[in-house]
């Protein structure tokens, strides 16, 4: 079953901060660019993190679902690198 989570508070200048720090720091591509749902992928040295997104900019949520990540990486690295991200954001 693949990972899920959702993060609360996130306005439409937070999720341009969120999708804009996590190209700068770490890669980060969305596809689309400029869409409220589709994947972002972000490499790493033992491969790709995928993880579907989805902004609802009515509730200022931003949920994620993991579709593909490195064995070595655990779901609690990933959603708690995303939770700061979200952070410096706010």
């Amino acid at each position: 079953m693949a990972s899920s989570r959702c993060f609360h508070g996130v306005k439409d200048t937070t999720w341009k901060c969120i999708k804009d720090k996590s190209k700068e720091d770490h890669g980060t591509r969305y596809e689309p660019d400029d869409a409220n749902e589709g994947t972002s992928t972000t490499p790493t040295i033992l491969g790709d993190v995928v993880l579907h997104f989805k902004f609802d900019p009515s509730s200022d949520t931003v949920c994620y679902d993991m579709q593909k990540k490195p064995f070595l990486v655990s779901d609690n690295q990933i959603w708690d690198g995303i939770q700061g991200t979200v952070d410096s954001c706010r």
